[in-house]
């Protein structure tokens, strides 16, 4: 019997489990959905506000057929044109109904009887929509008009804290509001505030835009910017390649004459890679100091049976000496270098370069050194110079 007996007592405490659970999903949706209602309240206080904005936007809506009409009368008739002065949203003034009345027992034509009496009708529909919104605005508390600088936090939050909620407590009920973005002077925001609720709501008031036309109108400029931006971005992204294909059209023009430039230097491989290695290239004088009869044994110099010493094939230079022309510009050699007792002739190869105005030769007194001196160096870039010494 034991073992029946925790079988019910397991069962009868499953049982338990299972209703609380049920109770708390209740709640918990019962919450939810209380939490997601719009209290009645503040649904009235809206539909008063929502009201409020309809009537003045017939009201607006009248008043500007007023003024066309009127305007339209007045270009057709320049000799009894009407004041125009004072209409507004309040409609004729009883004098300016007076004289349009008067104005459509006397006008002949019919079409601008028509026209006038139609003025007369729509000021007594103004009439009789100002008295109605009047009426309902008595049921609701005054709005805060909106002045340059306002946004609907700012205003919100002024209303509350006056109301004696803390700052923190206010952030909370705004944060659950649907607040309007961007407020023109002119509107008028409807705030409703009683024991933890709070409701708020814009019209246009005394603005030309509505809310929804102002936000109607940010978002086609918004729109329009986005689209602006677009189209620049577009358009710089084609500058772009169109730069890259102009840069690359260079890019291959440098590279046809860095190839220009190795045939002739021997040594160059690309400009581009190597712009301080490509700087100091072109500034470099190759040479090479030796005697005549070695420079002759080379075959870098010659000399027929009858003649001068000349160039045979500087080509065949062995390990030549390297002077950047940028930092110094003189090559200094000596007798004991070459093995020779002194130095008495120096001639420098090939023999296009002019002695003593492009360069000059230097032998000191006792005649063991000497200086070859650039002096015009830019003549000697990337060029190859044997030095032969007697």
């Amino acid at each position: 019997m034991a073992p029946l007996y925790r079988r019910s007592d397991r069962g009868s405490v499953a049982l338990i489990v299972s209703i609380i659970v049920v109770v708390l999903v209740i709640v918990v949706l019962v919450f939810h959905f209380l939490s997601r209602r719009q209290p009645t309240e503040v649904k009235n206080f809206q539909d008063l506000v929502m009201r409020v904005d309809k009537l003045n936007g017939q009201i607006s809506d009248r008043e500007q057929t007023i003024m066309e009409l009127v305007r339209k009368y007045n270009d057709a008739n320049p000799d009894a044109a009407f004041d125009t002065t004072g209409i507004s949203s309040m409609g004729l003034s009883p004098e300016q109904a007076e004289i349009i009345a008067r104005r459509v027992s006397q006008e002949k034509d019919i079409s601008y009887r028509g026209m006038l009496q139609e003025v007369l009708d729509l000021s007594d529909q103004v009439e009789n929509l100002l008295r109605e919104m009047q009426e309902v605005r008595a049921k609701l508390p005054a709005p805060r008009i909106v002045q340059q600088g306002d946004s609907h936090l700012k205003v919100c939050l002024e209303f509350l804290t006056e109301k004696g909620v803390t700052e923190d407590q206010a952030m909370k009920m705004i944060e659950q509001t649907a607040l309007t973005a961007e407020l023109l002077p002119g509107f008028e925001v409807w705030n409703y505030y009683n024991e933890g609720v709070f409701g708020t709501f814009v019209t246009q008031g005394t603005a030309k835009l509505s809310p929804n036309a102002l936000a109607r109108a940010t978002k086609r400029r918004i729109d329009t910017e986005r689209q602006n931006l677009i189209q620049a971005r577009n358009q710089k992204e084609e500058e772009v390649q169109e730069l890259e294909g102009r840069r690359d059209e260079l890019l291959s023009e440098i590279r046809m004459l860095e190839v220009e430039r190795e045939q002739m230097m021997e040594q160059m491989t690309e400009m581009a890679d190597r712009n301080e290695g490509l700087a100091k290239e072109l500034n470099t004088v190759h040479y090479v100091v030796n005697t005549f009869r070695e420079l002759s044994r080379q075959g870098v110099i010659g000399r027929p049976a009858v003649g001068k010493w000349a160039t045979k094939d500087i080509g065949k230079i062995e390990n030549p000496s390297q002077l950047d022309l940028r930092s110094e510009q003189q090559i200094t050699l000596t007798a004991a270098a070459l093995g020779l007792g002194k130095i008495s002739k120096i001639l420098l190869f090939p023999r296009s370069f002019e002695d003593g105005k492009e360069y000059r030769v230097v032998i000191s007194e006792d005649r063991q050194s000497a200086t070859i001196v650039f002096q015009q160096p830019e003549r000697f870039r990337l060029a190859k110079l044997a030095v032969a010494v007697d």
